[in-house]
């Protein structure tokens, strides 16, 4: 798993490297209290000369052609998941996983409260989001008494076909015990992961939060404009746990047939740019929706990387050494049956099913050994001593 994670990071620096850059143009139109956007009808990406002409020829008065509002229900997520609580901790706390994992391991085995020792959340190395029917109760009860009925919304569990699912998701062990309650007994990186968590898994059984969407388009000289609005209308889940502040973005008040003055039109200068590298919290990700690692590995892939000297972080993002390409490029060239994402996807799978008793292993192994042996024994002979 550490060499198909370790081929992720290198083959995305060679595509980025690989990349080449594309000047392109967009379409900018000002109005009173109100921008709009040039609609490019065929996705295609204006030249200099195409952006000049529209601009040119965008005219006032403009003609308000189309105007529609839609109610957008924004459900709430379900609770942390091993990968989910890692990214989360890395993106808005700034923890590594391997700290997220500590703390987290730390408030499962128990804080010293009013003389016992109390374990505040659930296990933390779980791939399910699954939460017991006693907590979904309590937690419902919470939600009515100190937000209102209208806030209480429908569990769901969503499904991984690669899930385990032998723990519930994280959870606090009681939803009385507020982050506030117990702030005291808590160190600093303790309160925000715990404060985290607890969110979380209530705004999971909360009502999803409404907005109302707009899109007004004006027209000049058949070249089209569309501006786009959002209003917060029943902040829902939002109230308990957000992962950015949301913004409302109110346009002006028209009628289609209506003229409006543009106060300008300008073509403003883009070029494309490559993928990113992944961060911590990305690379988990992506091994998770890959089916590659378990919940108990991710951590210690990780860091076996640094450690070893195959990827170090630049602006918070992994760039491979030459150390970790040079070694990524000889195991793709004599293990490339075995370490790539399909197989080793598979053999995640494999493994499950031994465990859960509804394979042999016997089969898998002797299948491991008689592929695995003959390539062994060819890098034996050819591999190059991989010095960076």
């Amino acid at each position: 798993v550490q060499s198909v994670a370790l081929k992720l990071i290198v083959d995305l620096e060679k595509e980025i490297e690989a990349f080449i850059p594309v000047t392109y143009y967009e379409i900018e139109a000002t109005f009173h209290h109100m921008k709009a956007d040039y609609v490019i009808s065929d996705k295609k990406r204006l030249t200099k000369e195409e952006a000049d002409l529209i601009v040119k020829e965008s005219q006032n008065p403009f003609h308000v052609t189309d105007i529609k509002v839609k109610e957008n229900k924004r459900a709430s997520k379900p609770a942390f998941i091993t990968s989910t609580l890692q990214q989360d901790a890395i993106s808005n706390l700034s923890m590594s996983a391997s700290r997220t994992m500590m703390v987290a391991q730390s408030l499962y085995e128990g804080i010293e409260i009013g003389g016992e020792i109390v374990g505040l959340i659930t296990y933390m190395r779980t791939d399910s989001t699954r939460l017991a029917e006693p907590f979904i109760k309590e937690a419902q009860s919470y939600i009515e008494k100190n937000f209102g009925k209208q806030y209480l919304g429908k569990y769901s569990v969503t499904t991984n076909k690669n899930a385990q699912d032998a723990h519930e998701g994280i959870r606090p062990t009681s939803v009385e015990r507020t982050p506030e309650s117990i702030e005291q007994y808590l160190s600093r990186d303790e309160l925000r992961l715990y404060k985290r968590i607890y969110q979380r898994a209530v705004a999971s059984l909360m009502a999803p939060a409404i907005f109302d969407m707009t899109k007004i388009r004006v027209e000049s000289n058949g070249h089209i404009y569309q501006a786009d609005g959002s209003i917060e209308k029943f902040d829902g889940h939002l109230k308990v746990y957000s992962e950015s502040k949301n913004k409302d973005k109110h346009l002006p008040h028209l009628k289609v047939g209506q003229e409006i003055t543009a106060k300008e039109v300008i073509s403003i200068e883009k070029v494309t740019t490559p993928k990113t590298r992944y961060s911590e919290a990305t690379l988990i990700k992506e091994m998770e929706s890959l089916g590659i690692g378990r919940p108990s590995t991710y951590s210690q892939i990780i860091q076996t990387l640094k450690h070893r000297d195959y990827v170090e972080l630049f602006e918070k993002r992994f760039k491979p050494t030459k150390q970790g390409v040079l070694t990524s490029e000889q195991l793709d060239l004599f293990f490339s049956k075995i370490i790539n994402i399909e197989y080793t996807s598979k053999m995640e799978t494999m493994l499950d099913e031994i465990a859960d008793g509804t394979k042999s292993g016997l089969h898998l192994v002797s299948d491991f050994y008689y592929s695995f042996g003959p390539m062994v024994e060819k890098a034996q002979k050819e591999i190059e001593l991989v010095r960076a």
